[in-house]
């Protein structure tokens, strides 16, 4: 089978045994380490006689709500060999806008996107804002280097935001979020609804 092959059956496939990091081959954790030293596995999926689904996320000491437009899964094979896809097409969506996609499994993608700019308030009264994740990121990176990562320091998202969502006929919807009531029912969807549509 080819990359795209195994890529697409790993998808494809309802036989899933999540992983731990030690579970993984060997030489899967090193080219993460490798290509993505700052970040660390969410979620490690194996796909007996396939290969392997790792979901990344920003940082390991807290959930970040940016981590929630992802749409870069990674995928290696049996012996852990990066698989690189050379047909997978994803548009912002992973995919989920495709109407000729049935299976539920090959609908993944962000659970919502944001409606940049957005700003977070960090614990010692400084504001950090962007216009895409990777803005926000690469700042909140500098300012843990400097002030040192605790579950204590934990960003604050400034509401209300809007964000973007698909409804279930494919099609863009904008929505507020106002309050923290309705972004921890937006983390409980987003965390209940993983891996469905």
């Amino acid at each position: 089978m080819s990359d795209d092959e195994i890529i697409e059956a790993i998808i494809d496939s309802e036989n899933r045994v999540i992983v731990s990091k030690s579970d993984l081959p060997k030489s899967t954790v090193s080219n993460l380490d490798y290509e993505m030293p700052d970040e660390v596995i969410r979620l490690a999926e194996l796909v007996p006689e396939l290969g392997y689904e790792i979901e990344m996320k920003s940082w390991s000491f807290f959930d970040f709500e940016l981590d929630y437009e992802r749409n870069d899964n990674k995928y290696f094979n049996i012996d852990g060999r990066k698989l690189e896809s050379s047909t997978l097409k994803k548009d912002e969506w992973g995919n989920k806008k495709d109407q000729s996609i049935k299976d539920k499994r090959k609908k993944r993608g962000p659970c919502f996107k944001f409606v940049y700019p957005i700003s977070y308030e960090m614990s010692d009264g400084s504001t950090i804002s962007g216009n895409n994740r990777k803005e926000i990121y690469v700042q909140m990176k500098e300012y843990f280097k400097l002030n040192g990562k605790s579950k204590e320091d934990r960003p604050k998202l400034n509401l209300p935001v809007q964000i973007l969502t698909l409804d279930k006929n494919k099609k863009v919807q904008k929505k507020e979020i106002s309050n923290i009531d309705d972004l921890k029912s937006l983390w409980k969807y987003c965390k209940r609804s993983k891996g469905s549509d």
